[in-house]
């Protein structure tokens, strides 16, 4: 009896490592360490991991109380070094120029830069404002 017990608690563990599952892990793996960007404006290099999990956003978001803008901040000095070190969101605010904060949002929040050129193309309606 427990080498039949012991077969159904392993097949549950090796069904996730197939379909979606094993597709997703992959991703992950195949994604690991960071990513480093520098700012524009202040020259400063920013390194974040390349796979960011979706729990540290909603963590921030929780925190923001559902303000995406202030989430954003917050998301942002979680998971990026500047010049390998942290910065609070009052840090953030007080010294970031704002060309420098809207390259990184872009760069950890946007899309990949075929959306951005198709944005670029308008939404296709034909219609007069």
């Amino acid at each position: 009896m427990d080498n039949q017990s012991d077969k159904k608690t392993a097949q549950p563990e090796a069904a996730k490592d197939t379909g979606v599952i094993g597709k997703l892990k992959a991703y992950r793996a195949a994604n690991q360490g960071d990513a480093t960007f520098t700012l524009p404006q202040t020259q400063v290099i920013v390194e974040f991991p390349k796979f960011r999990k979706h729990g540290a956003w909603t963590q921030v978001l929780a925190m923001a109380k559902n303000k995406i803008a202030k989430a954003q901040i917050l998301y942002i000095c979680k998971v990026c070094t500047f010049d390998g070190e942290k910065l609070s969101e009052a840090d953030w605010r007080t010294y970031i120029p704002m060309e420098d904060a809207n390259e990184l949002m872009g760069e950890i929040f946007g899309g990949s830069d075929e959306e951005l050129e198709e944005d670029d193309e308008g939404n296709g309606s034909t219609a007069a404002a």
